[in-house]
């Protein structure tokens, strides 16, 4: 037996730092199945030509091929599961992911290249599907739950199958990847994911309905073992958390974050939650582990606005999370949407108003756009406004509710407030000490303080903060790393081989201090050079977001 499982990104999506990426569910597939025995390889075809991509079908003719389908990339995956069925027609064709599962039976009238459709959570479906096919036949996957196909000139949805419940209990992506086709296996496995499910209820988000009803978390030994592994295999020092709300569980949170510290797993982090599942407490536990950056789906000013989206939060609470945030020297992004019925410029004033009252560090605007298993799209059938076979009959990555002149004024408006807000609202010498008054020592503090000064010229206060961290925690991987940066930067060649040097001695895999040696050693001693600072990935909103 032997699986391919695959992605395509949209053309417009190959160059996104997330979208580019391989879905982490399909991550989980593959090594699932590998765990129990079956021959699987995953594959990232979004840099791949279509002809090489049918050279690699054709080399490969694998039994099944697994195609992760979102709605952006829906046409790429379907011409996926064309070329491949046209190469071997005796291959399982079989789609997955948030848009296969909501708009299974549209899949399966419309395009005979595919043969199944697995619903929802994947892992435990897939291996059943391939171990039937592999014992019995692909004419018996009727009795595989979790899946549609057709049968008998129509579609058949077989039994839903339970949700896994412990998460702990599936093998990390990153332990299988070994011959994964077209990956960049360290910024591939930077991205985590640590829970399944979202809190929340928004009108144009899929994740609840895709996930099931449960809210279901890896335990914080999990968390780190994968972190530790990470580290250890890849290299890895930073990473981005895409849990929809990965503060959903405080006690989770701060046993991560204990064990972190009392571990000294020395990273830096960022992840995404909602306004109304932070406290100070939590925020100030996740500094003192590494946590750098929190993003939250704040979407907009307006009230009305709020509630036409169904993310039952209050500018009010947007602003007391943003000042717990800030206190605990958290750098902080919003996420916002434009574009909404009823936006007008009242609206918009709400939201410049509110960006100004928060004062994120960054942000991101959205045009709100229908997806399948949403409210958001069932309300707009039903009122006439949009028609059932969108999806089929339209072309584009996205379709917005709105494309009217005001939505093109309000994107420019937010992202011009966003801008000038940031630039106003950045840490200062005196917010760092603050932030050392209120939390003591953290190694992320010295991090993000040092980068402020090197911003400013002030080569000597950064190298003092890195040199902090060197002191006090002689094993943490982050100040050697950023003073090495910083010196290779000075041109001093010699200062920054002993950094990195000492970095590779603590993490081996380290990328950076890699190409940093080599850079090294291709200048030789004493000669000035010039390295940028290693850019952290800033994470996207995963799934329909917060």
């Amino acid at each position: 037996m032997k699986v391919l499982l695959i992605y395509k990104a949209h053309a417009a999506g190959v160059g996104d730092p997330y979208t580019s990426l391989l879905p982490v569910g399909l991550g989980y597939i593959n090594s699932f199945l590998r765990w129990h025995g079956i021959g699987s390889r995953l594959a990232n075809l979004s840099t791949f030509s279509w002809p090489e991509i049918e050279a690699l079908l054709g080399a490969e003719r694998p039994d099944i091929i697994g195609i992760t389908q979102f709605t952006h990339n829906r046409i790429e995956s379907l011409q996926l599961a064309a070329l491949a069925k046209k190469i071997n027609p005796a291959s399982l064709v079989v789609l997955g992911g948030t848009h296969a599962t909501h708009r299974y039976v549209q899949i399966l009238r419309e395009h005979a290249a595919v043969d199944v459709v697995v619903l929802g959570e994947g892992e435990k479906t897939f291996l059943e599907l391939a171990r039937t096919v592999e014992k019995i036949g692909s004419g018996h996957l009727a009795a595989v739950s979790g899946i549609a196909l057709r049968q008998g000139g129509g579609v058949l949805k077989t039994p839903p199958r339970a949700p896994i419940t412990d998460l702990d209990s599936l093998p990390l992506p990153a332990a299988y990847a070994d011959d994964a086709i077209g990956v960049d296996l360290r910024r591939q496995f930077e991205f985590l994911i640590t829970s399944r499910g979202c809190p929340a209820s928004c009108s144009f988000c899929s994740s609840p309905r895709f996930w099931g009803g449960t809210l279901r978390f890896r335990s914080p030994r999990s968390m780190v073992d994968e972190v530790r592994y990470l580290r250890d295999h890849f290299g890895l020092i930073y990473f981005s958390i895409r849990d929809d709300t990965f503060t959903a569980d405080k006690g989770r949170v701060i046993d991560f974050c204990r064990l972190l510290l009392e571990e000294r797993i020395y990273i830096l982090w960022n992840c995404q939650s909602r306004v109304t599942a932070v406290d100070q407490e939590m925020l100030c536990w996740m500094k003192r582990a590494g946590c750098e950056c929190v993003q939250y789906g704040v979407e907009s000013g307006s009230a009305a606005v709020l509630k036409t989206l169904g993310k039952r939060i209050t500018s009010g609470q947007a602003m007391a999370a943003a000042r717990a945030t800030r206190e605990a020297g958290l750098n902080l992004s919003i996420y916002l949407i434009t574009g909404v019925p009823g936006e007008g410029v009242e609206e918009l004033q709400s939201t410049l108003r509110l960006i100004e009252q928060l004062r994120p560090h960054d942000g991101q605007v959205s045009t709100l756009a229908y997806y399948p298993g949403t409210a958001l799209f069932e309300e707009g059938m039903k009122a006439g406004r949009i028609l059932p076979d969108l999806f089929e009959t339209m072309q584009g990555e996205a379709f917005y509710v709105r494309n009217d002149p005001f939505v093109a004024r309000s994107t420019a408006a937010i992202l011009t407030q966003l801008g000038k807000t940031a630039r106003i609202s950045r840490y200062t010498a005196k917010d760092f000490a603050a932030q050392r008054e209120f939390l003591g020592y953290c190694h992320a503090t010295n991090i993000m303080a040092g980068e402020m000064y090197e911003e400013r010229g002030e080569v000597a206060a950064a190298i003092r903060e890195y040199q902090q961290v060197i002191s006090r925690e002689p094993e943490n991987p982050w100040g050697w790393l950023a003073a090495g940066e910083l010196y290779l930067t000075m041109g001093a060649a010699d200062k920054a081989d002993k950094a990195f040097r000492e970095l590779l001695r603590l993490v081996p895999a380290n990328r950076a201090a890699h190409e940093a040696m080599a850079e090294l050693a291709k200048l030789g001693a004493g000669r000035r050079v010039k390295h940028g600072k290693s850019a952290k990935p800033q994470g996207k909103r995963g799934g329909g977001g917060t």
